[in-house]
């Protein structure tokens, strides 16, 4: 496990943890007795804090994070995370399940025994009852989960098993086809990488890389297939997200964009001052536009051009509204953030 200090804050980590060898928690991150960390599963409280719990289990490439300086994550005992999902600057009660790339975003409260199915989105600010299923993006009720079935879906998980109930494995599993950490790809860093540029010591780079100045790779991401992977000044790509593809492909991502947590790509471009919402994908041939928006949890046909200016959200992803002002500003704030980050680390 990597265990790594942001400037002058340190985690703090029950002995018994049970954590994979790549692995990552930095910062100020507390967390509690018994817990399990899968593979590139990453705990990163830099710019705030992260508690959690104990008795509390992480699948392979999930991805807990904060807003900086504004809100910590806070994660309750008996919390299990599937693979690939996503606990970002929330509070989830105790023993709530979030199936796999399932996202539970910025300022959001979930009650004690809530399960948030797989690909589903709990959007910024909500507030969810305890003890019902969610599902959806957004997340929305569709039935009380009694605690004999609450039970079941931990276990499930937790064991990686799949039930005889074609209905409860839709709960628990994502409809992508997600894979295991590439192990054999090795980490590294084949790129050429400008001054202030970072690559974080999990992520994996089997590709030819090419990161701006201020730019930044972050823990867990894997880049595979080959292929050319050209990232511009100032932009990031963060935590657990992943590219594939082939040799002769490419990705070109201009200056100043954003692609947030557990995002998934295939060859496309993203020119400057876009951003890539956490937990979204993008389908081969995707273009988008200058400023231009995938919103959290959207998915983008093949051969998608979405507009400059515009945020496109839903599966497929179709266009939704122009971006406000006031978002505009924030996420270039946001970007900012990325950049001093990417200092930081580099120190």
């Amino acid at each position: 496990m990597f265990v790594l200090p942001y400037l002058e804050f340190r985690p703090r980590i029950a002995a018994d943890i049970d954590a994979a060898s790549d692995a990552a928690v930095i910062g100020r991150a507390d967390i509690g007795a018994r817990c399990h960390l899968g593979r590139m599963a990453t705990v990163r409280a830099d710019g705030e804090s992260i508690r959690i719990g104990a008795d509390c289990w992480f699948g392979d490439f999930s991805t807990a994070h904060i807003a900086h300086g504004y809100l910590p994550a806070v994660v309750g005992n008996g919390v299990t995370v599937g693979a690939f999902g996503l606990v970002h600057a929330c509070d989830l009660g105790d023993d709530c399940v979030v199936g796999e790339h399932a996202l539970v975003m910025d300022n959001s409260r979930v009650g004690a025994g809530a399960v948030i199915a797989a690909d589903s989105v709990v959007p910024p600010g909500k507030t969810l009852e305890g003890g019902w299923l969610y599902a959806g993006v957004p997340a929305k009720p569709v039935r009380a989960v009694g605690a004999d079935e609450l039970a079941t879906l931990h276990a499930l998980v937790r064991k990686g098993e799949s039930s005889a109930d074609a209905a409860i494995n839709a709960l628990l599993r994502s409809a992508h086809q997600l894979q295991l950490p590439r192990h054999d790809a090795g980490h590294g860093v084949p790129a050429t990488l400008a001054g202030s540029a970072f690559v974080a010591p999990t992520a994996i780079v089997d590709a030819n890389l090419s990161l701006g100045a201020g730019g930044s790779v972050w823990f867990g991401v894997e880049i595979l297939g080959g292929g050319d992977v050209i990232i511009g000044a100032g932009s990031n790509l963060q935590d657990n997200s992943r590219i594939e593809i082939q040799a002769g492909e490419q990705v070109r991502i201009g200056a100043r964009v954003t692609v947030g947590h557990n995002v998934r790509m295939a060859s496309c471009v993203v020119e400057d001052s876009a951003m890539i919402g956490m937990g979204s994908v993008l389908g081969a041939g995707t273009i988008v536009r200058a400023g231009g928006v995938v919103a959290a949890g959207a998915e983008t046909a093949p051969g998608t051009e979405v507009a400059a200016g515009e945020i496109w959200s839903g599966t497929p992803a179709q266009r939704w509204k122009p971006v406000p002002d006031d978002t505009r500003i924030n996420f270039a704030r946001g970007g900012e953030v990325y950049i001093e980050y990417a200092r930081n680390y580099s120190r």
